[in-house]
């Protein structure tokens, strides 16, 4: 499926992960985690990308991969969530487009087989199995394949990963959180999706232990010749 417009948020403060850098920035096998986003979407026309604790370091970083990438200013970085770094980005697009948090890699095989999916649905969200610790708990139908409810507590198997497609989405400027906005259109599909989310040290950790050299080998090339405009 082509998948026209993405938005990549990356705004936030990271403050538990504690490096005082912009998580999508976190250096992952020499490159930068957004490195890793930017080259899944290498076939989508408009990228647009949200910026605000240390913008500029962001920015520069992008500019040298794809330099056709919009930058959206969410000045009120410090104060605000997700959802209104996605209402910036999407406040004046009517088409379909895939939201994708900037701080985690996605492992290739799986994005591909999310992208494909899209084609079947008017939304989508990704899926994990819980792994971070403050979650959005997903609940699911029998099926395993409709997500009918959201919660932050008690744990549940599954959590949303941060990757989502949306046709008919409109965030409010007040929403608190992304979540609550998708509440109003469940049910909803779900996709599970392999992601490693970074958000604590520990997040980090547990994803250079795990890290599959090979398959990004496979899908993005030999590591040295990745791209050497991105070092």
């Amino acid at each position: 499926m082509e998948i026209k417009h993405a938005v990549i948020s990356a705004a936030g403060l990271g403050n538990r992960l504690g490096l005082d850098m912009p998580k999508c920035l976190v250096e992952l096998e020499g490159h930068a985690l957004i490195y890793y986003l930017l080259k899944l979407l290498d076939d989508v026309q408009d990228i647009r990308i949200v910026v605000g604790f240390k913008e500029q370091q962001v920015i520069d970083y992008v500019r040298k991969i794809r330099p056709d990438a919009t930058f959206v200013r969410n000045a009120n970085y410090a104060n605000s969530t997700n959802a209104y770094s996605l209402y910036l980005a999407t406040r004046n697009l009517s088409n379909p487009f895939l939201s994708i948090d900037g701080d985690m890699y996605v492992e290739p095989e799986s994005f591909l087989r999310f992208v494909d999916s899209c084609s079947k649905h008017k939304n989508l969200i990704g899926i994990s199995k819980s792994f971070t610790q403050e979650a959005v708990f997903v609940e699911l139908d029998k099926k395993q394949q409709m997500i009918e409810g959201f919660r932050r507590s008690p744990p549940d198997k599954y959590e949303w990963c941060g990757i989502a497609y949306f046709s008919d989405l409109k965030v409010s400027p007040n929403a608190n959180f992304v979540y609550n906005e998708v509440e109003k259109m469940l049910p909803i599909a779900a996709e599970i999706v392999d992601v490693f989310e970074i958000d604590t040290p520990q997040d980090l950790d547990y994803l250079y232990r795990n890290f599959n050299r090979e398959k990004q080998t496979e899908f993005f090339g030999e590591h040295k010749s990745l791209s050497n405009e991105a070092n």
